[in-house]
């Protein structure tokens, strides 16, 4: 009697852990397998400190991602980047890149399917400085201007793309807004940055003192004479 009772207890314990196994493995594999697309932001790595992309990049690469659908629902997009290797670009021109799906870091059990777009144009550019003339830009209502206009320092040093700077004649001044009042006026203002451009102060910020005389134009009053009288 004693032997049965073992022999039942162990094979007991020996269901319930087959028991416990199968479920499980239901838990994981039984929802089967499914797909999810997102969009997930690019990051271009390893691009020498001496060039840079000069062409607009897409923010993001839209990615469809196939695994278990227990894992799918866990994945969390903001942990997501798709990296684009730069790092032996030191020459100017135009090359095209595939996103090193290779590199994401992704949970076991998923993998990509798709990435959309699955290749990528960079324009590149070498880094270049120079120095640029200084050009006031005063914002006055009509009836305004000014005169004999100095400014210090009359240039600045920018750094930036080699074929954007060669190019550039002038780079103005923050908007200037002297106050209304005729006379000499002096304003310290800053850089505008060119729009769009890749494009810096060498040396950070630099103050820009401006002076100048604020006149205000005349204007003429034609009086019509009518015809008649007394």
């Amino acid at each position: 009697m004693q032997r049965s009772m073992d022999l039942f207890r162990r094979y007991n314990l020996q269901f319930w852990a087959v028991v416990i196994a199968i479920a499980m493995w239901l838990q994981v594999h039984g929802q089967g397998e499914g797909s999810v697309s997102m969009d997930v932001p690019i990051q271009v790595q390893g691009l020498p400190a001496d060039m840079v992309i000069v062409n607009d990049l897409p923010d993001h690469v839209r990615i469809t991602i196939n695994g278990l659908q227990t894992r799918l629902k866990d994945l969390n997009q903001q942990d997501l980047t798709v990296p684009i290797n730069a790092s032996d670009l030191t020459t100017p021109g135009v090359v095209e890149r595939a996103p090193q799906l290779s590199s994401v870091s992704l949970p076991v059990g998923l993998h990509i399917e798709k990435v959309q777009p699955d290749r990528l144009e960079l324009q590149v550019d070498k880094l270049a400085t120079r120095s640029v003339p200084v050009k006031a830009h005063f914002e006055l209502p009509e009836g305004w201007q000014v005169r004999v206009v100095s400014i210090k320092p009359q240039q600045v040093a920018l750094t930036g793309p080699e074929v954007w700077l060669e190019t550039l004649r002038a780079v103005d001044t923050t908007p200037i807004r002297p106050d209304l009042k005729a006379g000499p006026f002096e304003v310290k203002t800053g850089i505008e940055s060119p729009s769009g451009k890749a494009i810096r102060l060498s040396k950070g910020k630099v103050d820009i003192a401006v002076q100048g005389i604020l006149v205000r134009k005349s204007v003429q009053r034609h009086n019509k004479t009518g015809k008649g009288g007394t």
